[in-house]
């Protein structure tokens, strides 16, 4: 967008809308955003990867937890340390999550790897006059939601568990 303005920090804790849209409830209403999730293969090459409400749970104000297929080049990623950027895009806001994350061991019977991101800064990125209308989304096609939301719920269980 154009007009010279930069982001700017608002802190290092997640805001009211962050934890609201990552609190893992509510997830039938949470079908359609997407999120980016950034981190950086070893050649320093950014990857990104697409997350959904119910692959990633704000623990407090100062965590997030994500759920990742295992082997990715993302999972691998994190794995080795690499810093991690979350872009959270909705209507009229736009945030910077940048973090360091940490492996978490694998949760009961899942074959999905577990990640915690320590928050260490949040920034915003509005242009008065070009507001954001909405974010990145995604549909479900060829799939009951209901199934959708099932799988989530048991991903964010096994996000909360330690």
């Amino acid at each position: 967008m154009s007009g010279g303005r930069v982001s700017r920090a608002v802190g290092d804790r997640l805001p009211r809308e962050v934890l609201e849209a990552f609190d893992g409830r509510d997830l039938e209403r949470k079908i359609g955003p997407a999120y980016l999730l950034v981190t950086a293969d070893e050649d320093g090459t950014p990857r990104p990867c697409m997350l959904s409400a119910g692959e990633i749970l704000a623990l407090d104000d100062r965590r997030l937890r994500v759920a990742l297929w295992a082997g990715t080049r993302t999972a691998r990623n994190l794995s080795r340390g690499s810093s991690a950027l979350l872009c959270f895009v909705a209507p009229g806001s736009v945030l910077y999550v940048r973090g360091t994350p940490r492996p978490l061991p694998p949760a009961g019977g899942s074959d999905l790897e577990r990640f915690e991101i320590a928050v260490s800064s949040v920034e915003s990125d509005l242009h008065p006059g070009m507001p954001v209308t909405h974010g990145i989304g995604f549909a479900v096609e060829g799939r009951d939601p209901s199934e959708v939301v099932r799988a989530w719920r048991a991903q964010i269980e096994g996000l909360r568990a330690d």
